[in-house]
């Protein structure tokens, strides 16, 4: 059996927990909000894809969050992928044997602890040892306090999926050291003003996908069609999801705005022109406007006649603080 000493701290977002895991595992000091941020999290995607369910998505997080943030801090970063859910097995011990604890992503559906009917291959777990003779891996998974087992053969089939935009296959990274950052002062300016930058022009790595607006051209999009969701076929699925892949599932609250005003307050200790622009007390409440407008499509969902008008006016206003903010941070 391999267990690696775990340095779990339980948190809001699979993805930032990790991170997190893994800096303070290599005695690295920085909080869940401090990774969030630093890997420039926020992101705000619109998705229309009548192939799927629901036909209509919204997603307010960053794709590349791991990779932005070891980029920022001054390691290279990459997930490695396999060519077959063996392999992948195979060189995951191996990361393990060696003593150094591992992030994955993985698909929800086939972690027996969540038993969800819903695939979502983007989840970030850590995995921190492994037992041959039982066959299951030792992983400890955002807001929960416990390590947890995965038999070998639900791991397998975790790390092999796809569904939509999201394609895994074995994604592992497993950093065998990790350097300090140095002068945070300026990594932490980058990290908040390229976040605003990308939010702001968009996203270049899916402006040929048809189908899909990213940054503040996603609130335009979605400002133009929410009005009409009510002539969907699936327009409760659609409120009841948007409400909770903004508010509920492992967001923080608030679309991840609520984690990135502690961010932002956390980032002021280094850098105080952030506090007396009044930036994190802009976030939050973008937050609160967020949690608004996720509340009323949930209260939407519920309603056996559909009517989006309430939320189209919450959704502008989102619009409108999210503009205004991002023009800010862009002149720190």
């Amino acid at each position: 059996m391999t267990q690696i000493p775990v340095s779990h701290h339980p948190g809001r977002h699979c993805a930032s927990t990790g991170l997190c895991n893994l800096v303070n595992y290599h005695g690295i000091e920085l909080s869940e909000p401090m990774c969030f941020g630093l890997g420039a999290g926020l992101g705000i995607w619109y998705i229309s894809f009548p192939g799927i369910s629901p036909s209509r998505m919204v997603h307010v997080r960053s794709l590349d969050i791991e990779a932005r943030f070891f980029d920022r801090i001054g390691h290279p970063f990459a997930w490695e992928q396999f060519k077959t859910p063996e392999e992948s097995e195979q060189v995951l011990c191996e990361r393990l044997d060696f003593g150094v604890p591992a992030i994955l992503q993985t698909d929800i559906f086939h972690l027996p602890y969540y038993d969800s009917n819903t695939h979502y291959p983007g989840h970030v777990i850590t995995v921190w040892g492994y037992d041959k003779v039982e066959k299951v891996f030792f992983v400890t998974d955002t807001e929960r306090d416990a390590v947890l087992m995965v038999p070998f053969e639900k791991m397998r089939e975790a790390r092999f999926s796809k569904d939509g935009l999201l394609n895994i296959q074995g994604n592992l990274f497993a950093p065998q050291r990790l350097p300090v950052p140095e002068c945070m002062p300026d990594i932490i300016l980058q990290a908040i003003r390229e976040n605003s930058q990308v939010i702001i022009e968009g996203y270049d790595e899916l402006s040929e996908m048809d189908g899909v607006a990213g940054g503040l051209g996603a609130f335009e999009k979605w400002e133009e069609e929410i009005r009409k969701w009510k002539d969907l076929k699936d327009w409760r699925w659609a409120a009841r999801f948007t409400y909770q892949t903004t508010e509920k599932r492992g967001t923080g609250g608030g679309a991840f705005r609520l984690m990135y005003a502690d961010f932002l307050n956390e980032a002021a200790e280094y850098v105080p022109e952030i506090s007396s622009n009044g930036l994190p007390q802009q976030m939050h409440d973008i937050g609160l406007a967020w949690r608004e407008l996720s509340m009323v499509l949930k209260k939407t969902s519920d309603k056996s006649v559909p009517d989006f008008e309430e939320a189209f006016y919450k959704l502008n206003r989102v619009k409108e603080l999210e503009a205004a903010y991002h023009r800010k941070a862009m002149t720190l």
